[in-house]
Parts: structure tokens; sequence; C-alpha cells
């Protein structure tokens, strides 16, 4: 049985097949370079293992194919000794058992949040990859399916090819029924006559199609699926449970999931909070007269509601309101007169000038104090209706707090620092991102939220030339397109999550001017300039949508046909390296491929 439906018996599994094998080689984890939910989900795994004395040797990888520099033929069929792995937040969605060819000797554990799942992964006849997949985290996801998919992968053909492959090449060409596309554009529904549905393989062929022509989309943070375990066995921390907070808070902050599943993660991590008392956490103490004094060096989290301003501890005032996605994009603050309406919004609030350009932290606590009932009072007339949302607080010592957004801001930044855009170089920056998470390392976090800053900045001046000037967003029937050319600015932002972010960004400013929501496409020139990396983005997860981001099936197919080398294994399939002189060819067989 692959499918574990429970976290406890899929660490119970975990941990006596590392066990079995330690004799000969220690548990080896591969997390995922790309996200900060798989740094927080491996910090937290670290931590149960280690306090169940189990071995184990971790390697960041950041693409399908790095995971062999470190395996070798250990996997294979002419292992003779046995093998457990753990992948950490990748490899669900491929079949494993063909891409690692993994041998009887072998077992590989998954914890990933990307979604679907590969069929073969979920089959009960693939007893060498077992996937955490619990019943309750798929029936609350973003995208449901009305069918049985556990029954679907029961009935697949491990010996069968690549699946995804399969389904984009399955087309009957004497099948006659009509083909509609949804709301979306992507997703090919095909009609089932009576007789069809009665024909197993022809129903066996379309589930699939439903199932893969979804799209993807992400399941529940591995981080908090990890804290689960740990709060199951009683070994949960203070520490573990900020960490839960901040996976959580990485896919709002990455918009990877809906207002209302975020709504209800943080619910429950609140409910953790509180019924915990913060676990280990000593905010006072009691001298020797009896009085009670903070602690100094002591944690807590707390829970509020927080301004959509990034990096405001960080910042200032004025900036972080210039250059946040939410302010930037309603009040079109790269203009003359989005300026003005800011400086109006701050004078009417009270706020001087001088006083919002100072650092944070210097700030008048007056302003700070009065902060919250000023923004609520004055922002709904400048159409910011929505400015608070519930987030996470870490509280340390007698002043200092972070956010759990800003963590999440910082330590991606420190991911994606001199990272190639295809992510080698990858595993030396996952490192210095590691110890940011640390509460005893805040100095690298600062680094990152510096960085970070750097990001948002360049976001701005590239999103708002984009918008102001005519022809850089270039609109075809299924989505939109734009190339990112400037080569100062290329550095910062030709990483996949600071270009998603950036892709969110047009599509936020766009539909602020009233433009039909379409999927958007960026392009951006690696440093130099032979190589582009294209991501594809299709807004904001929606409570009851049908459709994922498809776009990963077309830019494999899209990427062979223009006979151009690319790259296509991160872990996100809506993230490409192409050669930068097939860019138009791509472009041109994507569309054809999308009509």
């Amino acid at each position: 049985m692959v499918r574990e439906q429970s976290i406890e018996s899929f660490y119970t599994k975990l941990r006596d097949s590392a066990l079995a094998s330690a004799s000969t080689s220690p548990l080896l984890v591969f997390p995922s370079t790309s996200d900060v939910d798989s740094l927080c989900a491996l910090k937290i795994i670290g931590h149960v293992l280690e306090s169940d004395s189990v071995r184990y040797a971790c390697y960041p990888v950041s693409s399908f194919r790095e995971i062999h520099k470190y395996t070798g033929d250990n996997l294979g069929s002419a292992a003779d000794e046995p093998i457990t792995i753990l992948l950490i937040n990748w490899g669900c969605q491929r079949d494993l058992k063909k891409v690692l060819e993994i041998g009887p000797l072998a077992r590989v554990f998954v914890v990933d949040s990307h979604r679907p799942i590969h069929l073969h992964n979920l089959s009960d006849q693939n007893d060498r990859v077992i996937v955490l997949y619990t019943k309750d985290d798929e029936d609350q996801a973003d995208l449901a399916y009305d069918f049985d998919v556990s029954a679907l992968a029961n009935a697949s053909d491990l010996n069968s090819d690549d699946e995804f492959e399969e389904e984009s090449d399955s087309e009957d060409e004497n099948d006659s029924e009509s083909e509609e596309e949804d709301g979306g554009g992507m997703r090919k529904k095909r009609k089932v006559s009576q007789e069809n549905e009665s024909d197993h393989v022809k129903l066996f062929g379309k589930l699939k199609r439903d199932y893969y022509y979804t799209g993807t989309f992400h399941g529940k943070p591995s981080g908090c699926l990890m804290y689960e375990l740990s709060h199951f066995l009683r070994k949960n921390t203070n520490a573990l449970l900020w960490l839960a907070c901040v996976a959580l808070t990485d896919q709002f902050v990455h918009e990877r999931l809906t207002d209302e599943r975020y709504q209800a993660g943080v619910m429950e991590l609140e409910q953790h909070i509180n019924s915990s008392g913060n676990l280990d956490s000593i905010t006072s103490v009691t001298l020797k007269d009896g009085t009670k004094v903070t602690a100094p060096n002591s944690s807590r989290i707390a829970y509020e509601y927080e301004p959509r301003l990034m990096l405001l501890q960080e910042w200032n005032l004025f900036d972080s309101m210039l250059c946040s996605s939410y302010i930037a994009t309603k009040l079109k603050t790269w203009s003359d007169n989005g300026i003005k309406k800011m400086q109006l919004l701050l004078a009417r609030m009270g706020f001087a000038r001088e006083e919002c350009k100072q650092k944070f932290q210097y700030m008048s606590i007056e302003i700070k104090r009065r902060m919250k009932d000023m923004f609520e009072q004055y922002l709904p007339e400048f159409g910011l209706t929505d400015f608070y949302y519930r987030g996470f607080l870490l509280l340390h010592g007698y002043s200092s707090k972070v956010s759990a957004a800003d963590v999440v801001y910082g330590v991606t930044a420190l991911l994606e620092s001199s990272v190639e855009s295809d992510g080698s170089c990858a595993s030396r920056q996952f490192g210095e991102a590691y110890d940011a998470l640390s509460l005893t390392k805040l100095e690298k976090l600062e680094a990152g939220m510096r960085q970070a800053i750097k990001v948002q900045r360049a976001i701005l001046r590239q999103g708002s030339a984009a918008i102001t000037k005519k022809g850089s967003i270039r609109s075809g029937s299924k989505f939109r397109w734009v190339k990112l050319e400037d080569s100062a600015d290329a550095k910062l932002l030709c990483h996949p999550q600071a270009l998603t972010k950036f892709g969110y960004f047009l599509m936020d400013a766009l539909r602020e001017k009233g433009a039909r929501m379409k999927p958007l496409i960026c392009v951006c020139y690696t440093q130099e300039r032979s190589k582009v990396l294209i991501v594809a983005i299709c807004g904001k997860p929606r409570l009851g949508a049908v459709q994922g981001n498809a776009f990963g099936l077309a830019f494999s197919s899209s990427a062979e046909e223009t006979g151009a080398e690319f790259f296509h294994e991160l872990f996100e399939s809506s993230w490409i390296v192409l050669d930068a002189v097939a860019v138009n060819s791509f472009m041109i067989r994507l569309t054809e491929k999308l009509l």
C-alpha cells in the first residue's frame, strides 16, 4: 500500500525502512531548493528523526536530474544493498519508479504539496514509492475531482509510458466526439456517449485526461503536515510550530492556495498556539522580591491582523507602501498621480512624510499605535478595502518581532540569490536560507530581507515599464506574454519565484485597469542572454475553480517542436528554460496548442 492516508503510518514505514537499511546507508533526504515550505518541512522532520536516533544525510536538489549525482547506481536493479530516500516537496508529479529507475531494494518516500500526483505513484501495485496522501487534506484541496482517484490509480498499468506524455497524444483520430473548452480555455472536456461509458478502456482514458488536464495546483503545505506528525508523536516545540506558520504563509504569499483554505489553515494553527500555551516558551521570570519581568531571551508566537505591506519592519512606511504590490497596483504608485494619491492618504491620516521615510523601528510610537485605526478609517476612500489579513508574528525578547510573511520574503530571496535560472548553485544558497530560519541567526534573515527589498524594487520598475510602455505586453486569444529584457534587473528577476511574483504584479495592475483576465507568460533573459526563463501564471487560486495551471504539458511539447535546447526539469511544470533564439517560435507553437 503506497498511498499512506495517515501521517503516523507514513512515518512508521519511513523510520522502519531507514533503520533496516542503516547498516549500509543512512536515510537520504532530498529537499527541494525551490520554496520555503520545503525548508520548514526539512527542519521539522529532521528534528523528529534525530529524536528517534535515525541517521540521515541531506542533499538539496533543484531539478530531477540532480538526485543521480548523489545516489549513483544505488537505486537501480543492480544494487545489492537496501536504500531509503525521502523527497521533500518534489517528485510526486512524475512517475518516480521509471524516472529514478528504482530497483527492488530501494524505497522512496515522498512528502510533496504539488498536485496532481502521478497515478503510478498512487497505485497499490507500486510498493517502491510511498506517497503521503491523506484523504482529509485531499478532500479540502482547492481543486477536487468528481471521481475516485485511488481507483483510477489502481487501474493504471505501471509498465505503460509516462502518463503525462501519453495523455497528450492519446486522442483517437477517428473519434468524432466533439471537444469543448472550459472557461480557462486550456482544459478539454470530451462528451462521452452512453455506449462509451460502458466501454471501460475509453472511460479510463477519459478520466485520465480529466485528471491530468485539470492542471497543477498545491495541496496542504508539507511543513504543516510534518508539524502534525511532530504533534502526534509529542515531539513538537515552539520552534517547530513557528515553522508550520511560515510554511502556510509561504503558500499564501506566493498565491498557491485560495483565501478560504488559508483561513482554514490559520485557524488550525491558532488552535495549536492556544492549546499549547506556546509550548516550551517562557515569557517572564520572577525575581526574588516577587517582581515579574519579561524574559529577554524568550520567544512566543502571536497571531493578529497584519497590513499588506511588504517587509515593513525592515523598511520604512513610505517605501513599503510605494513598492508593495497591493497598494502599488491599486494606486498606480509608479505614476505622478499615484504618488500624489499616496501622499494625500498619508496626509489624511496625519502622518508626516519625513516621519514615514524613517526606518520603521525608529518611527514615532504614537504613529505606530494609531496606524491600524487610521488605515481602517481612510483606506476605503482610496479603494483599499481588504488591506489587513490574518498572519503570524514571532515575538522575541523585549521588543524584537518578525512576521511570518517577512520571513518568507527574506528566505525566498536567499534561496534565489546567485542561483542560475536552471537551479545550479542552489544547494549553496540552501544552506544560507536554512540558517536564516533559525531563531538564533537573525542577521542572515535580515540579509535576505534586504535582498527581497531589491527584488521588489525591480518588480516595481519593470512592472510599471511594462504597463506604461505600449506593446510591452502582447495579448493573444488565450494568454498574454511579456518579455523582460532589462539586463540590470534580470539579475534580480531571472529566478522562478521572483519572475512569478513579477507576473502576479502585472496581473494585478491589469485587473485594476479593467483588462479581461487571461493567463500571463513571463519571459526573462538570463545574464548571458543565451537562455530565457519562462514561467506561466494563471492567477490566484479561487474557490470552486475547475482548472489549475495547465501549461506544463504545452510547454514541453512546444519546446520539443522548436528543435532548440531546453530544460524542463524544474519542480514546477510551468517553469522552463529555453534557448533565447527560439522564444518566438515557442510562443507560436504554444498559441497553436491552446487554440
